[in-house]
């Protein structure tokens, strides 16, 4: 434990072929909050039931990726040490990612309830989905936090070769030169 208190960091417990997975899964979720915000947007402004019904299933890809996600990131969690840093912003980062999750099942409740509407209504689902999302960028920060900060899921056996400056010259000469022949 002494090792990790000196910033040395941990390794993830959940991997596949060497690196950690739940970094892997959080683009996903992210991606598809970021999908639903954006198409609760464009409803809100042009009134096209296509883009609310492209914003729900957006919403529940959301929320399955996102439990995907959380499976690993706690088992890695329950890992850190007690009584450390990492462990308390861990846990802000778990909570943060439990609550954005319950804002978008909330809002594919919303959502679905009015999926087949002609005009179905765009407040509740805007606000609960940017609501969601902002939620979403604070445990993202959090999640960066354990990464950058605590290292959480680094590999500090990796050691990578810095080639001498005269090799980093000639590789620079050759990717800038114009191999082109004249016309």
């Amino acid at each position: 434990m002494a090792h990790f208190l000196r910033g040395y960091g941990m390794q993830s417990r959940v991997k596949i072929l060497g690196h950690p997975l739940h970094p892997m899964l959080v683009s996903f979720p992210i991606t598809f909050n970021t999908v639903t915000m954006i198409c609760c947007i464009v409803y809100a402004y042009n009134q096209n039931p296509f883009w609310y019904q492209v914003g729900f299933f957006a919403n529940c890809a959301a929320i399955i990726m996102g439990a995907i996600a959380m499976l690993p990131g706690l088992i890695d969690w329950l890992s850190v040490p007690e009584f450390t840093d990492a462990k308390s912003t861990g846990l802000k980062h778990m909570i943060a990612n439990i609550v954005w999750l319950g804002f978008f099942i909330i809002n594919g409740v919303v959502m679905y309830s009015n999926l087949n509407a002609a005009n179905p209504p765009v407040q509740s689902n805007c606000l609960l989905t940017i609501v969601g999302f902002l939620i979403m960028l604070y445990a993202g920060f959090k999640g960066w936090a354990m990464v950058q900060r605590h290292h959480i899921g680094v590999d500090i056996t990796a050691h990578e070769e810095i080639p001498e400056q005269e090799e980093i010259q000639k590789n620079a000469s050759e990717i800038f030169s114009d191999t082109k022949d004249p016309i």
